[in-house]
């Protein structure tokens, strides 16, 4: 019988296998050995690719940034804005269990200076001045994260939202809620999530 070669152990190799190990399982679960038993090796040979579990988690901050595209130049600023925070909402929703990271950790990597590099060079391209520009990006980034982790925890109100589940309220005291049941049981998030970039984009562009 051949034996197969074991793929060497890198540091992206154990990155990329801790996003995949807290996809499955969720962060809490996540070890260094547990994810040596994974990759099918002892947890201290992890050390030699990544210094601690901090370490380690600031990577996985990296390896999501990595699946982020940079939209085309070709589209004008507000497009090109537009698609950028849908690809974070994205990333959210295919990764759950690992984007509380990026709330956590805020990421101080090369990939997100760059990110925030493009943003900046997009509004101050489209005529905007640099606090303006600034002042943007970190309005936008607020609420796509916001969005975003609402969704993956569940909104309140909504049935199933929120960590006790639906509150059920007595509708002779929140009339303007309990309106609201039938439309919160198929709400559009998509819609909802264009409705607030519309908001911001719409104040934006009055700035111009």
């Amino acid at each position: 019988m051949v034996e197969t070669k074991r793929r060497p152990l890198s540091r992206r190799r154990v990155l990329e296998a801790a996003v995949l190990f807290a996809d499955r399982e969720g962060l809490e679960a996540l070890s260094m050995r547990k994810l040596g038993a994974e990759l099918g090796v002892e947890a201290m040979s992890l050390y030699n690719h990544v210094p601690n579990k901090d370490a380690l988690l600031d990577g996985m901050v990296e390896v999501l940034l990595g699946e982020l595209e940079v939209p085309s130049e070709g589209a004008g600023w507000e497009e090109r804005v537009r698609e950028a925070y849908r690809g974070f909402r994205r990333l959210a929703r295919r990764h759950p269990n690992v984007f509380p990271l990026l709330v956590l950790r805020p990421p101080n990597t090369m990939d997100g200076v760059w990110l925030v590099e493009e943003f900046l060079k997009t509004m101050r391209g489209a005529g905007f001045d640099a606090p303006t520009a600034l002042y943007a990006f970190r309005t936008l980034s607020a609420y796509a994260t916001g969005y975003a982790m609402a969704e993956i925890r569940g909104f309140a109100m909504e049935p199933g939202g929120g960590r006790d589940g639906a509150v059920v309220l007595p509708a002779e005291e929140f009339p303007h809620i309990s309106s609201l049941e039938e439309k919160l049981v198929g709400v559009d998030r998509d819609a909802e999530f264009e409705f607030g970039l519309d908001l911001i984009l719409g104040g934006l562009r009055e700035k111009l």
